[in-house]
């Protein structure tokens, strides 16, 4: 350890009006490092949330709502836990408010952007932590090093930030037109007909069980790489959560093609990489807070856990959207929490040269291996699961 780097710490840190008693208490509690950077990013808590309201000119009440919405500190009386930063949050909202905006809503967006940012604070955070950190830093060291880092690359995190935003919003304006419909009832239909799909990774859990815990967050990251980039627009990655992916999209076909793009990529990384099984259903579904809710998200997730891997299921509402594809039929199956019994489909895959299928013992087009492939045929042509080794999953 340098004590230079330890006394520009300090330096630092009374520069930016710490006095000699939070000094020391900052370092009792060994807080120095890690307050020079939050002093950088503008984090110095000294407003109660009663100051926060009155300077914005809106209700505690409503304050502690939009604070608890975007994931802040729910604070007790006087405690002093807000930045001027977050009074600058609270005026925005409230020019917001002026504008017409209702409460109810930018407490929503609050919520969603909350998630979103918390995502990708973490990833940035661990990106510059990692590309800056070296072997036998100290502790100053390493807070000097983070808050000069913070002082150069934080407002240029913000415009990428910004123009991330701008950008999605520019996409969700052009895919999702005003209506006529909507035009005259003066409110946004929250109601579209869509194909919904679900991608889910193979045997994720028992994965857990056996690999470390940053190995099984490369492979949910991994997936969430592939999923982004095998969307063909209008179909939207909706979200990744662990082992999953969500899809939607107003076109069939162009799902169909994000997710047979989808189950290539994955059959190219290699035995090491699990196997993906996807479900597909359409219907009327609405949208919340950039999520889907409704019938064919439901009957999606329950097609997906009857797909055996490398496999693509379907509806037969699917099939009606898409009927040039190559399906081939399958039973009726009970799906949980929809009445009746399912008629189901299976999306044949091109078919591949040798060369291109990367996974030993994979066809048509790296989706399923031989092995199981031969069960399914089994199956199809009315032998038990019993006889022939399989489960009762996709038949």
């Amino acid at each position: 350890m340098s004590v230079n780097d330890r006394e520009q710490l300090l330096e630092r840190l009374r520069q930016a009006g710490q006095g000699p008693g939070e000094l020391e208490h900052a370092a009792m509690e060994g807080r120095l490092p890690t307050l020079a950077v939050e002093l950088a990013l503008g984090g110095e808590r000294r407003h109660s949330l009663t100051h926060v309201a009155r300077a914005a000119q809106l209700s505690p009440d409503f304050v502690r709502a939009m604070m608890q919405a975007g994931g802040r500190p729910n604070p007790a009386p006087r405690e002093r836990p807000f930045t001027d930063e977050d009074i600058e949050l609270a005026r925005l909202v409230r020019r917001f408010l002026d504008a017409g905006l209702p409460r109810a809503g930018l407490l929503e967006v609050s919520r969603v952007l909350s998630q979103g940012m918390s995502h990708a604070a973490d990833a940035v955070r661990r990106l510059a932590g990692e590309a800056l950190l070296e072997p036998g830093d100290s502790e100053y060291t390493v807070g000097l090093r983070y808050a000069r880092a913070a002082d150069e690359l934080a407002p240029l995190a913000g415009q990428l930030m910004d123009l991330h935003f701008r950008a999605h919003l520019r996409d969700g304006i052009r895919r999702e037109l005003v209506t006529e419909a909507e035009r005259k009832a003066g409110r946004l239909a929250g109601t579209r007909e869509v194909a919904v799909a679900f991608a889910d990774l193979v045997d994720y859990t028992r994965l857990g069980e056996r690999l470390p815990a940053d190995e099984l967050g490369s492979i949910a990251g991994r997936l969430h790489e592939l999923s982004a980039a095998a969307v063909r627009q209008p179909a939207r990655l909706v979200k990744t959560i662990g082992d999953a992916a969500m899809f939607v999209s107003p076109d069939t076909d162009q799902l169909l093609s994000t997710v047979l793009e989808l189950v290539r990529e994955i059959d190219a990384q290699g035995e090491r990489f699990p196997s993906v099984r996807v479900g597909i259903a359409h219907g009327p579904a609405t949208t919340r807070s950039g999520d889907w809710f409704g019938a064919p998200v439901n009957v999606a997730s329950r097609v997906t856990d009857l797909a055996k891997p490398g496999r693509i299921l379907a509806t037969e509402a699917v099939v009606e959207q898409a009927p040039e594809h190559a399906w081939r039929r399958k039973r009726r199956r009970g799906l949980k929490g929809v009445d009746g019994r399912v008629r189901l489909f299976a999306l044949e895959a091109p078919e591949t040269t040798p060369s291109e299928s990367k996974r030993p013992g994979r066809r048509g087009g790296g989706a399923i291996s031989v092995l199981r492939s031969t069960f399914d045929e089994a199956a199809d042509s009315g032998g038990s699961a019993e006889e022939h080794g399989t489960s009762d999953d996709e038949r």
